[in-house]
């Protein structure tokens, strides 16, 4: 409903439902065009008029009653009445904010009377006819100065830095006319460079065809109500052409965006700004629904700029994905979500290499890291990545049981422990994830960490010295060749603690390989593949 919200603030002055509008019949549950015909013409359309209408506008039987009554009502302020609306089906179809844009744009230039042709022949009229052409046709009047007029919708432009270019009413178009007055307001209000503003109408497809008024309002609220810089609203053009009702929808009804406050939030990522404030406020709730963190969505708040309904399925495809499980509670999660497509094929890539050792960062980086990545001998996991997993998947009392450590600082203590491996680079994330669960099934947190590098071996041959250990001290019944070497002499295994345990266990691994570290090594063979991402 926000985009209808949005032209109905834009009605100015007009009444919100014409009253022959409430009373509309709901004859045909299906074709709602059909009930609005019937009403405003008193006729009822012929099936092969009905035909013809929806083998030229094939959507028209899928637009609601709201829709049509939105229609009517912007078109209500150009003066077009409901029954030529009528006479002009295509009208129906267009979108509200660009039908909108376009008969604010024909009121700007003056045009003596709009029609619904005028609105659905735009294009038309702005780019292929003369000012001549116009003033002879009747649809302005012959001694406007076009020039002048739309210099004049800009208030706050000083006249001292108005200068008229006198065209050639013949051999120029409204929309020359426009984009001339346009650039030379931006360069006084803004300092543009010329090919800034060719920039600017290149990459936003919106940015030619939005009202003065709407372009200046936007200006306004961006500088003075969100407090951005120049420099910032020059980087990202499209600010400059954003919808200024949408803006302050957001601002008014959106308080916060991932724990900012809302103008921080359009600060730091502007292309919020393109996004309907309905979605915003969707897209809270189904992050909220998937219990993504406030801090991962402050290391993403590109995820604000992207469909609800697009977010949705994302996550909940991905929340199936190993890969996805494993790093879910990475800060930059949401990175998986925004480049799914690349990540998901940067996946393959790795499996079809035969490296186990992803980290976030390969899968979201650039082509040139990742290019590098796969195609180099060696298999390397991001370190960061792996001391957030083990960190996040431990509780803050196991950190020395200080509840108001920081994470950073949970971090660092997971860091020094990891560092003391020379490989510790070289286990993958899944062998990490599945150690911590096995692990905290048996043992605390705190043991855990103090023997945090247990988690870079292989799974089983953990478990396997740890259901011995434990079922020694538990005074279970152990045959002598199932205890391997695990003779040690005056040792209380009945008094053994849980930290007690897994040091031993990190000794009985390495010992088979005089403690050099290469207790680690699983099958992680790697070949190098062509890759192009």
């Amino acid at each position: 409903m926000g985009i209808y919200v949005r032209n109905l603030l834009n009605l100015r002055g007009s009444s919100v439902f014409n009253s022959n509008l409430k009373k509309l019949t709901r004859r045909y549950s299906n074709f709602p065009f059909l009930d609005l015909h019937q009403q405003i013409t008193g006729q009822n359309l012929s099936s092969t008029c009905l035909e013809k209408i929806k083998r030229q506008h094939p959507n028209i039987d899928k637009l609601s009653h709201d829709q049509l009554k939105y229609t009517i009502q912007i078109l209500n302020k150009f003066n077009i009445t409901p029954l030529e609306a009528c006479e002009n089906a295509h009208i129906f179809c267009m979108n509200s904010i660009t039908m909108d844009n376009y008969g604010e744009i024909l009121r700007e230039c003056q045009f003596i009377k709009i029609i619904t042709k005028h609105i659905i022949k735009y294009h038309t009229l702005v780019r292929s006819r003369t000012i001549a052409k116009l003033k002879k046709d009747g649809l302005i009047k012959a001694d406007l100065n076009l020039e002048k007029v739309l210099q004049d919708c800009f208030h706050d432009w000083p006249e001292s830095n108005k200068r008229l270019h006198h065209f050639t009413d013949s051999t120029t178009s409204i929309l020359q006319v426009r984009m001339c007055v346009l650039e030379n307001y931006l360069k006084w209000r803004l300092s543009i460079e010329t090919d800034e503003f060719q920039k600017y109408c290149k990459n936003y497809m919106s940015f030619k065809h939005k009202p003065m008024s709407d372009i200046r309002e936007a200006l306004d609220i961006a500088q003075n109500v969100i407090k951005f810089d120049t420099e910032v609203i020059r980087r990202n053009g499209f600010i400059i052409s954003s919808d200024p009702v949408n803006t302050k929808l957001i601002l008014e009804n959106v308080e916060s965006l991932a724990g900012f406050e809302i103008q921080d939030a359009i600060k730091i990522e502007p292309a919020i700004l393109k996004n309907n404030y309905n979605a915003l406020l969707e897209m809270k709730s189904i992050l909220e629904e998937y219990r993504i963190p406030l801090e991962a969505q402050r290391r993403c708040l590109k995820i604000y700029c992207m469909c609800p309904e697009t977010v949705r399925e994302r996550l909940k495809e991905l929340a199936s994905l190993k890969e996805y499980q494993v790093l879910s509670t990475n800060p930059r999660v949401l990175s998986m979500v925004v480049h799914k497509k690349k990540m998901l094929s940067r996946l393959s890539k790795i499996q079809a290499a035969k490296k186990q050792c992803y980290s976030l960062n390969h899968l979201i980086s650039s082509s040139k890291v990742f290019n590098n990545y796969i195609s180099n001998f060696g298999n390397k996991v991001c370190g960061r990545d792996i001391a957030i997993l083990i960190s996040s998947s431990l509780n803050r009392e196991g950190f020395d049981h200080n509840k108001e450590i920081s994470e950073s600082e949970r971090l660092k203590e997971v860091l020094q422990q990891l560092r003391r491996h020379k490989f510790w680079l070289h286990t993958a994330l899944d062998v990490v994830c599945d150690n911590l669960q096995f692990l905290k099934s048996r043992f605390n947190d705190r043991d855990i960490i103090k023997n945090c590098q247990l988690v870079l071996y292989p799974v089983t041959e953990i478990e396997q010295y740890i259901t011995k250990l434990l079922d020694i001290r538990d005074n279970k019944e152990i045959h002598s060749q199932d205890r391997g070497n695990m003779y040690y002499n005056n040792l209380n295994y009945e008094k053994l603690t849980g930290e007690q345990i897994l040091s031993l266990v990190l000794y009985e691994i390495e010992k088979k390989y005089h403690f050099s570290g290469d207790g680690i090594w699983g099958m992680q063979d790697g070949v190098k593949v062509e890759s192009r991402v």
